[in-house]
């Protein structure tokens, strides 16, 4: 699974952007941006933080959707 992609996916569905959900959450923009530019994937402790500031699981940001 994409991380980077999947939070940029998950904040899109819950109306916020990614800017304003990483200073929300006290991640740092660049460090999403900069996993972007690099294939990498986020951490378990920086999705943690994502999960909470949308109000969600981790499950939720797991889940895969079915076709």
């Amino acid at each position: 699974m994409d991380t980077v992609k999947r939070a940029f996916e998950l904040s899109k569905e819950h109306g916020i952007s990614i800017f304003k959900l990483s200073e929300a959450c006290g991640v740092p923009y660049n460090t999403i941006k900069s996993c972007e530019r690099r294939g990498s994937q986020l951490n378990v402790d920086t999705i943690e933080r994502l999960c909470k500031g949308l109000n969600i699981p981790m499950s939720e940001f797991f889940a895969t959707k079915e076709a």
